[in-house]
């Protein structure tokens, strides 16, 4: 087995949770604070603004429209937008820095209508950040004080939302767009809804208002402080470079929703750089076909166990029930996994299942043949490394990842011999400390 470098997957996460520990607080200056408007525009203000917008209920072209005073008017060609294409999402602000939470919620709600034909997934959004950081030290994210300014990663979410939340929904879908081409990524949001995305937005030379426009600019692709998340919900190839506060380089912007602004449009140029190592664009949806998820592990915080060849680990479970479905985190695209279902000796072979995921991520595959389960195992063999979540590690001195794993719960083939993830003997060889795989069964 190779040795895997968790030090560096752990450095990279503790760096990268202060994206979206953003305020509401923290919102962009009016368009006079930074851009001299034309005297002679006859502008709301901010407050009879939103007076008037509270008097009407919000739909797509009221989110665009802010006012009468626009010089620009998008056409048909080069332009979509979800919630003007029968997608509804109840837009909602966050608190403190729950921005996060807000950007993933809005992935994972219009993914649930992009594949049951607009039915809407309704669930609190800020109820969901209770249900992922724990005061206790039970397992995920433990956080000490104030779990709405704590902030968090499209991670955190995909880690809980898979275990299942609110009324029987739980995560089937999650899909990495890191890598991906703006045709891409366009396909994808028509395809899977919308994109969730961590930006760069605190220096006010690139983010502001612009002839009533809320826009972001921000070119640097070196520029290492993303501090908020967002949601790409469109496009529009022709929105003026002009329209930016620090003009872009080329027309075109994505549309966004940003739970700062919930009443209007976030317009980010195609310039601004969002393709992260620690926090990359992903597309989410939910599902409510399960009754019941079950696992051993906190989600996946560390980077794989790999073996030569392929890599075999296995939960073993305990629970009564009909078997529909197997989920667990996908490290690349195009694999083929093999899904086995054994007795909780792991020495005999119920079922037998080949599956395939076209993008890294994270995939619930539905079992061909459900099955009547008491006492048993799940057995994934990967093409290359296993997901684990890893050993226990502090980012601050109010949070920290909370992972263990008690013997009889996970193993990993190495050598034709079961080793259980819970010794000391198994992370010796591994490399490091394992605990738990990341395997859910979804009843």
């Amino acid at each position: 087995m190779s040795k895997i470098k968790q030090y560096a997957a752990i450095c990279l996460m503790i760096g990268a949770m202060a994206l979206g520990s953003c305020t509401g607080e923290n919102v962009q200056e009016t368009e006079d604070d930074i851009v001299q408007a034309d005297e002679s525009t006859d502008e709301l203000t901010d407050e009879a603004l939103e007076d008037e917008e509270e008097k009407k209920p919000l739909s797509g072209n009221d989110l665009i429209q802010h006012h009468d005073n626009h010089t620009y008017v998008h056409g048909d060609d080069g332009y979509y937008c979800l919630l003007e294409d029968g997608v509804e999402y109840d837009l909602v602000s966050q608190i403190a820095g729950t921005c996060w939470i807000c950007a993933t919620s809005c992935a994972s709600i219009t993914g649930y209508e992009m594949k049951h034909d607009g039915v809407i997934a309704p669930f609190d959004q800020h109820e969901l950040v209770d249900d992922i950081y724990d005061e206790d030290e039970s397992g995920g994210v433990s956080v000490v004080g104030g779990a709405y300014e704590t902030g968090g990663l499209a991670i955190c979410s995909i880690n809980e939302l898979s275990l299942g939340f609110g009324d029987g929904y739980v995560l089937d879908e999650a899909i990495e767009a890191r890598g991906w081409t703006m045709d891409e990524i366009k396909k994808g949001i028509q395809k899977y809804g919308g994109l969730y995305i961590g930006i760069p937005d605190s220096n006010r030379a690139w983010v502001g208002y612009k002839d009533g426009y809320n826009t972001l600019n921000w070119p640097d692709a070196e520029d290492t402080d993303y501090d908020h998340s967002i949601t790409v919900i469109g496009w529009d190839d022709h929105f003026p470079k002009e329209n930016f506060v620090k003009p872009a380089a080329e027309d075109g912007a994505w549309i966004t929703y940003n739970s700062n602004f919930p009443e209007k449009y976030y317009y980010v140029s195609y310039e601004t750089h969002f393709d992260q190592i620690f926090d990359p664009p992903v597309f989410m949806s939910v599902s409510d076909e399960y009754s019941k998820v079950i696992s051993h592990d906190c989600g996946k915080w560390t980077e794989e166990v790999a073996g030569d060849g392929g890599t075999t680990v296995a939960n073993v479970f305990e629970e009564k029930g009909t078997l529909s479905a197997v989920g667990t985190f996908i490290t690349e695209t195009d694999e083929d996994l093999t899904i086995e279902i054994m007795s909780s000796d792991l020495k005999e072979v119920i079922y037998t299942q080949e599956c395939h995921a076209d993008k890294a991520g994270y995939k619930v595959f539905k079992l061909d043949e459900p099955i009547e389960v008491d006492k048993y195992a799940i057995v994934i063999t990967y093409p290359n490394g296993a997901p684990v979540e890893g050993s226990s590690f502090s980012y601050d001195e109010n949070t920290k990842i909370v992972a263990f794993s008690d013997k009889g719960e996970s193993f990993i083939l190495i050598d034709d011999k079961w080793l259980d993830m819970s010794e000391k003997e198994t992370w010796d060889k591994v490399g490091f400390e394992t605990n738990n795989a990341c395997i859910r069964a979804l009843y």
